[in-house]
């Protein structure tokens, strides 16, 4: 069966009705309506509300048998209570993609929340109609101009799709606003992970695909579509509810089924799942999917201005399955020539004590950090360096800049620190050309999980 096909509307609606929406607009307004319109969203939309004629300009209807034209997505914002009678009244219209953004049904806990919870997926059985929801926060398609929610998300057009149980994470990092494509699937009706995974499977603007999983009802499904995919495209995961606290939170808070975590740890490794451990790790490795080449090799060069910061990265890649590996023997010869004579050369290379004696630090450099991205003894280099001053945060990144457009196929990873780097590792983020981090070990981290998807591509490759 293809249900993706069916999701086509939550993403790329070409009317929209929002049931319930309020009047209420500017700042902390929360309007889903003034979002579409600063978003430049080109469809059409219908706002639902009794109570008035018109909001931001826009025409409203009392209810939504009152809406003329077709609609193909209904977004549906009431009490609880009144929830089952508009997806029912929707059916009657046609639409058949609804997103529910009321709280209070399996997830609330109680009699009366399972009740209308099982009224609104029986006129789903019948209607045929897919229900996002109830207890979603939307979707959203930066691509499309567009996205449900009632809060405003940042337009960036990063290649991601994401999957999640919270809208928390459509917009919540400082250091990478990564929702290219999003979906909220809440408390899962009859939306499920299989069913986004799958879309996210045949869309051509999706490169990495980002999983926050708080439970499920159906793992097996799940874990053999998600084994397909990421043979095809790298999928991330964040599985919340790992301890008994946490996992009596999931209940209250999608009213799904958390699980043991190691049995989920191993099932998700056993599909090619990148399982990461906290949303920092999510927000690293997501990025350096997107930026980065492929990793065909565990062998790291490491070159650094400090011995210190070298170890740690060094004891960072313990138990990852990366490793420093050896210079060429060209490579050796070319960097001794650059260094002083009392310099043992090997990996890490220090480069401190070639640079400071030079007319132009940056060019000398330069010179070593090429020599080291032609050796393709190498799988990745990883770049450690002090930022002490504004004038040298402007020449490394113009530095790392033309490196990346120099040699395009080999990864490349820096990690700055100093008095300066926070703005320049800041301003890399946002640009989103360059992968660079505060720390050697989130460095090295962000290499580990694109070495580990290499590895299961080469041992299950996609048909």
């Amino acid at each position: 069966m293809d249900n993706w096909k069916d999701l086509k509307p939550f993403l790329e609606p070409q009317a929209i009705a929002i049931i319930g929406l309020s009047r209420k607009t500017g700042e902390h307004g929360n309007n889903a309506l003034e979002n579409l319109l600063s978003y430049g969203y080109r469809g059409k939309i219908y706002p639902v509300n009794p109570n008035t004629s018109e909001i931001l300009g826009v025409k409203t209807y009392p209810s939504i048998k009152d809406v003329e034209g077709p609609v193909d997505l209904a977004v549906i914002s009431t009490h609880r209570s009144r929830v089952p009678a508009h997806v029912r009244e929707c059916a009657e219209k046609g639409i058949k993609c609804i997103s529910i953004v009321t709280q209070g049904f399996i997830d609330a806990g109680d009699e009366e929340g399972r009740r209308l919870f099982k009224e609104i997926a029986d006129i789903a059985k019948s209607s045929g109609c897919r229900i996002l929801g109830p207890n979603s926060f939307g979707s959203a398609n930066v691509f499309h101009n567009f996205c449900s929610a009632f809060a405003r998300i940042s337009m960036q057009r990063n290649p991601v799709g994401l999957i999640c149980q919270t809208g928390g994470l459509f917009n919540s990092s400082s250091e990478f606003r990564f929702i290219g494509k999003g979906i909220d699937i809440g408390n899962i009706c009859n939306v499920d992970f299989a069913d986004c995974l799958e879309y996210f499977e045949h869309d051509p603007e999706v490169k990495v695909i980002v999983l926050h999983i708080e439970g499920m009802l159906d793992a097996r499904r799940f874990l053999n579509v998600a084994k397909r995919i990421a043979r095809k495209k790298p999928i991330v995961a964040l599985k919340t509810g790992k301890n008994e606290q946490a996992a009596k939170a999931v209940s209250s808070h999608t009213g799904s089924l958390a699980g043991q975590h190691e049995i989920w740890e191993a099932a998700l490794k056993q599909s090619g799942i990148i399982s990461v451990d906290s949303f920092e790790e999510l927000t690293d490795v997501t990025r350096a999917f997107c930026l980065l080449p492929t990793l065909t090799k565990p062998d790291i060069c490491v070159a650094t201005f400090s011995g210190g910061m070298a170890i740690m990265a060094l004891d960072a890649m313990r138990n990852t399955g990366l490793r420093a590996g050896r210079l060429s023997q060209t490579t050796l010869s070319k960097i001794e020539k650059l260094s002083p004579e009392w310099l043992s050369v090997g990996n890490p290379v220090d480069f401190w004590p070639i640079v400071m004696g030079s007319d132009s630090m940056t060019r000398a450099l330069s010179d070593i950090l090429e020599i080291l991205l032609s050796d393709h003894e190498f799988g990745g280099l990883l770049f450690i360096q002090i930022i002490p001053a504004p004038a040298m945060s402007r020449e490394i990144k113009g530095l790392l800049d033309s490196l990346q457009v120099k040699y395009p196929d080999r990864p490349l990873v820096a990690a700055l620190t100093g008095p300066c780097s926070f703005e320049l590792v800041k301003e890399l983020q946002n640009e989103g050309r360059v992968l660079a981090f505060p720390a050697p070990e989130r460095a090295v981290r962000a290499l580990a999980r694109l070495y580990q998807y290499t590895d299961f591509r080469l041992r299950s490759p996609a048909n």
